[in-house]
C-alpha cells in the first residue's frame, strides 16, 4: 500500500509540475498577441519577464522555510491556488502597468517547487530518489512542449486571455487533487536510521541547522556548480531558435521541429540520469558525484562537437544535438538527490531554495553575457564558448565534490542513526 501510494503521489506531483511548467512557458508563444494589444516594446515585455523571475527568486528562501516548518501537502495546495488565481488576474490586465503587476504575481508560486522535491524525497529511500527526481525534472521539458502547443493552438484561436483563464482553472483543479490525494509523511521517514522509527513529524525547521548548510563542503560545491551550470541552459533557452534561423539558416518550422525534438530527448535524459545515478549510488555513496562529474565534462565535449558540425550539414547537426540533449540533463537528478543526501530532513527545502537562488542568479546573467558576446562575435561563438567554459569549470567543482561528499554523507547518516536510537529509547533527538 505504501509503495502504491508513493507512486500515486509521484504521478500527481509530476502532473502538477508539468502543467505548472506549461503555464509558465505559455506566455512565450502568446507574447506577440500581448505586445500588440498593449502596444509595448521588446524592452517593456522583457521587463515583465525579468520582474517575474526576480519575484520568484526573492521568494525561494521564504518558501523553503515554510516547507521545512509546516505541512508540505497544504503548502503545495496553496501554491496551486495561487497559480490559478494569479493567472486569472493576469488575464484581466487592461494596461501595461496592470500587466506587469499581475504577471509578476505569477512568480509567487514558481518558487514553491522546492517543497515538492523535499516531500517526494521522504517517500523513497536514498538509493531510489534519483529516478523519481529525474522524472520530476523532466516536467520542465514536457511542460515547455505542452505550453508551446497550447499557446499556438488555443491561444491563437481563442486569444491569450481565454488561454490564461483555462490554465488558471487547471491550476486550481490540480491544487485540489494534491489536497485530496497526497499525504504528508514525517520528514526523514525514508532515511537510514529513521525508516520505520518515525511515527510523527518531529523534525521541523531549525535555524541553527540552517546556518550550518553553507559550512558543508559538498553544499558549497553544489552551489558553485549551480551558479555556473545554468549559464549554458539559459543561453540555449534564450538564443537557440534565433541561432538556428539566423546562423544555420533553418526555416522557422524546421527550428521549431528541432526544438520540440530536443525537448523530448531532454526529458529522456533527465530520467535516465536519475536511473544511472541510483544504480551507481548503490555501489558507492560517491556514485552521484561521480556521475555529475562525468556528465558535465561530457556535456562540454558534446556541445563542442555539435557546434563544430558544418552549417550545411543539417542532418548531422540535428542528430548530434539530439544525442547531446540526452546527455546534458543527466546531472540534474543527481544534484537534486545529493542535496538530500547531505542535509538534515528539517532543512532540505531550505537547502534546495539556496541552490535555486544561486541558479536564478546565474540565469539572470547568462542571456546578457551571451548577447554581448554575440554582438562582438556571433551567436555561434557565444553559445559554444559559454557552454564549454562553464561546464568545464563545473567539471572541476564536481571533481572536488567526489572527494568530499563521502564524509558529508557518512556524517549525516550517523546523525540520523543517532536520532533513531534516541527515538527508540524514548529520548529526545
Amino acid at each position: 500500500m505504501k509503495l502504491k501510494h508513493a507512486i500515486s503521489v509521484t504521478l500527481i506531483l509530476f502532473i502538477f509540475l508539468v502543467l505548472h511548467e506549461a503555464d509558465r512557458f505559455l506566455i512565450s508563444p502568446l507574447t506577440p498577441q500581448i505586445m500588440k494589444e498593449f502596444r509595448i516594446s521588446h524592452t517593456e515585455m522583457g521587463a515583465v519577464f525579468t520582474l517575474t523571475i526576480v519575484v520568484s527568486a526573492l521568494l525561494f528562501p521564504i518558501w523553503g522555510y515554510l516547507f521545512d516548518k509546516f505541512s508540505r501537502r497544504f503548502l503545495i495546495t496553496i501554491a496551486g491556488l495561487i497559480w490559478g488565481f494569479t493567472t486569472w488576474l493576469n488575464a484581466l490586465a487592461q494596461n501595461f502597468i496592470q500587466l506587469m503587476i499581475t504577471r509578476s504575481s505569477t512568480g509567487v508560486d514558481d518558487a514553491s517547487t522546492v517543497g515538492i522535491y523535499s516531500l517526494i524525497s521522504d517517500y523513497f529511500r536514498p538509493e531510489k530518489r534519483g529516478k523519481v527526481i529525474g522524472l520530476l525534472n523532466s516536467s520542465s521539458a514536457l511542460g515547455a512542449i505542452l505550453g508551446t502547443l497550447l499557446g499556438l493552438s488555443i491561444g491563437i484561436q481563442m486569444g491569450w486571455r481565454y488561454t490564461f483563464y483555462i490554465t488558471g482553472s487547471v491550476g486550481i483543479i490540480v491544487a485540489l487533487a494534491v489536497y485530496f490525494i497526497v499525504k504528508d509523511v514525517p520528514r526523514g521517514s525514508s532515511d537510514p536510521g529513521l525508516e520505520g522509527v518515525l511515527r510523527e513529524d518531529i523534525f521541523r525547521f531549525n535555524i541553527e541547522t540552517a546556518k550550518k548548510l553553507l559550512k558543508k563542503k559538498s553544499m558549497i560545491l553544489l552551489c558553485l556548480q549551480g551558479f555556473f551550470g545554468v549559464f549554458p541552459w539559459q543561453v540555449l533557452t534564450f538564443w537557440m531558435i534565433k541561432y538556428l534561423i539566423d546562423e544555420r539558416n533553418f526555416t522557422t518550422d524546421q527550428a521549431m521541429t528541432v526544438m520540440v525534438l530536443l525537448l523530448v530527448f531532454l526529458s529522456i535524459g533527465y530520467i535516465l540520469g536519475g536511473v544511472i545515478g541510483d544504480f551507481v549510488f548503490r555501489k558507492t555513496i560517491r556514485g552521484r558525484a561521480i556521475i555529475v562529474s562525468i556528465v558535465v565534462f561530457a556535456s562540454a565535449l558534446m556541445i563542442y562537437i555539435t557546434f563544430s558540425i558544418p552549417y550545411k550539414d543539417v542532418l548531422g547537426f540535428t542528430l548530434m544535438s539530439s544525442i547531446t540533449a540526452i546527455v546534458i540533463p543527466m546531472a540534474a537528478a543527481n544534484v537534486g538527490a545529493l542535496v538530500f543526501d547531505i542535509t538534515e530532513p528539517e532543512v532540505r527545502s531550505t537547502a534546495r531554495s539556496i541552490l535555486r537562488v544561486l541558479e536564478n542568479s546565474g540565469s539572470a546573467l547568462a542571456p546578457l553575457v551571451a548577447g554581448i558576446l554575440a554582438d562582438m562575435y556571433s551567436l555561434h561563438f557565444a553559445i559554444l564558448w559559454i557552454s564549454v567554459s562553464t561546464w568545464l569549470l563545473c567539471g572541476i567543482f564536481s571533481l572536488f565534490l567526489v572527494v568530499v561528499v563521502r564524509s558529508d554523507i557518512e556524517r549525516l547518516y550517523e546523525l540520523l542513526r543517532e536520532r533513531g536510537r534516541k527515538i527508540k529509547s524514548g529520548g529526545v533527538y
